[in-house]
C-alpha cells in the first residue's frame, strides 16, 4: 500500500468512529426520555414534614360518636375512620389486602364488595380470602380537621 492509500484508510476510518460516535449520541439522547418515562418511579410520600396528612371527605364532627364511621382519603389512598365501642378514633387504609378493592365500614365491620373480605373493627382478617389485616394509621382530631399518620412512626397520641 501506498502511503496515500494509507492516509484514506485512516481518514475513512476517522470518520467512521466520529459519525458512529454522533449516532451513539444521538440515540442515547433519543431514548433517555422513553427510559425515564417507562421506568416505575418512586410513590409519592403521603406524610408531610411532621409525619402526618390531612383527611379528606371526614370531619371529627362525622365520627364524634361511638359507632359512627366513614370511607375518606388522604393522599390520594383511600381510608376508614370510625370511632369504635370504647369512644377511640380508629383509621385503617382501604385497601383489602387481597385484591387491592376498596373496602367500606359497616358498622360492626369492615367490608370488602368484590370478593366477601370480611375485617373485624381492629383490622383483623376474619372471613373470606384476604391474608392479612388491614394496615392500621393513628389518626388525632385537631379542630375541625383529621390528620392520619403511620402508626408506628411518629409517637403522637390519639384521640
Amino acid at each position: 500500500m501506498t502511503e496515500q492509500t494509507v492516509a484514506q484508510h485512516k481518514s475513512r476510518r476517522r470518520f467512521l468512529w466520529v459519525f458512529g460516535g454522533i449516532v451513539v449520541a444521538w440515540l442515547a439522547a433519543a431514548l433517555y426520555p422513553i427510559y425515564r418515562y417507562l421506568s416505575p418511579q418512586a410513590p409519592p410520600e403521603v406524610f408531610g414534614e411532621d409525619g402526618r396528612a390531612v383527611v379528606d371527605k371526614v370531619t371529627p364532627a362525622e365520627v364524634a360518636q361511638p359507632g359512627m364511621g366513614k370511607n375518606g382519603a388522604y393522599g390520594g389512598r383511600g381510608l376508614i375512620v370510625f370511632r369504635d365501642a370504647g369512644g377511640r378514633l380508629k383509621a385503617f387504609d382501604s385497601k383489602c389486602t387481597h385484591a387491592g378493592c376498596n373496602v367500606g365500614f359497616q358498622g360492626d365491620r369492615i367490608f370488602c364488595n368484590c370478593h366477601g373480605g370480611v375485617y373485624d373493627l381492629n383490622g383483623k382478617n376474619i372471613a373470606g380470602p384476604p391474608p392479612r389485616p388491614l394496615t392500621e394509621l393513628g389518626v388525632v382530631a385537631e379542630g375541625e380537621l383529621l390528620y392520619v399518620f403511620r402508626k408506628n412512626g411518629t409517637g403522637q397520641s390519639e384521640s
